[in-house]
């Protein structure tokens, strides 16, 4: 009975895990930073990022994500960065942090235009919560001691080529390492292999007007084991005060999304209106994403409303 439980828990605990290894997000264009480590520093400013993501409302012990970043530019075209993350699904949860170094080659006097290379070190350990779990006999010692709580190194590699205000093309290829996680305390040796993830992301920004832009983008993500997705999206956005914006993922949701431009702070939020099978049993996904913009430069002065929003 305790080797049926097991093999139970491992497909649904560690199945999920190998299929959505890496944190999904909607927003990413509003921190790309979190993909792509080559945007550490390419900003005016330092961006203070939160992201809070709740997937799948309605279905008990979904995945829920909650990342803190920032990133800056040091001087000598070089940009450092870093970020916290916790992603809790079900009893499962996986915490940890990375830490980023991006060099840019100028490829312009007035630094628009630029060529960067990133790489991260990542740092994260694997939690499961055995008070989630019920079992037919109380204090199974096969639930209690039949898990290890792992540390993991890996590291991620990007590069990105991008002019200021008009256009981006990067890609990243994530887990670079392929780490083997083992989470069951037992005898028989589980392979799990943390998959290297592939993407690629580029947009272009219109000037319909000198109140308005459009931001045409796509992102292409790919694991070793399991089908590509791509995101075609677009936001319009008016005078740097806010903007609206849609989303289409392949085979899995539409995402209506907006932000709020105020002096410093940008406020974002989207929902996604599930498109797989999934939609019978929840009601839509809800993104929260907060960005605090400090040490402003190049004329964008503290309290200013003019700290572009497609940057």
């Amino acid at each position: 009975m305790k080797k049926i439980f097991l093999a139970l828990l491992l497909v649904s605990a560690f199945g999920f895990a190998k299929s959505q290894q890496i944190s999904l997000h909607s927003q990413y264009m509003m921190n790309r930073f979190t993909l792509f480590p080559a945007i550490a520093g390419s900003q005016s400013f330092i961006p203070v990022n939160l992201n809070i993501r709740k997937q799948w409302e309605g279905i008990d012990g979904a995945p829920v994500t909650q990342t803190l970043s920032a990133h800056g530019y040091i001087g000598n075209n070089v940009g450092i960065g870093g970020s916290f993350f916790n992603d809790v699904t079900g009893p499962t949860r996986r915490t940890g942090m990375n830490v980023s170094f991006a060099y840019h080659l100028k490829l312009n006097e007035d630094f628009s235009n630029k060529l960067s290379f990133g790489l991260s070190g990542v740092f994260f350990q694997h939690f499961v919560d055995e008070s989630q779990l019920t079992t037919a006999e109380p204090d199974d010692q096969a639930i209690i001691r039949g898990f290890n709580n792992e540390f993991c190194p890996d590291a991620i590699f990007s590069v990105v080529l991008s002019s200021s205000e008009k256009y981006y093309v990067g890609a990243s290829v994530h887990n670079l390492l392929e780490i083997r996680s083992d989470l069951l305390n037992s005898d028989t040796e589980i392979d799990n292999p943390i998959e290297r993830t592939y993407y690629a992301n580029a947009g272009y920004i219109i000037n319909l007007s000198e109140d308005f832009k459009v931001e045409p983008s796509v992102l292409f993500q790919m694991q070793e084991s399991t089908p590509f997705q791509m995101d075609f999206n677009a936001r319009f956005g008016y005078k740097d005060k806010f903007w609206l914006g849609g989303s289409y993922r392949m085979n899995d949701a539409i995402v209506a999304m907006f932000a709020l431009n105020f002096r410093e702070f940008c406020f974002g939020y989207s929902y996604d209106i599930t498109q797989s099978d999934i939609k019978n049993y929840s009601t839509g996904t809800h993104e929260i994403n907060l960005t605090y913009r400090i040490f402003p430069k190049n004329g964008f002065q503290q309290n200013s409303t003019n700290i572009p929003l497609f940057n």
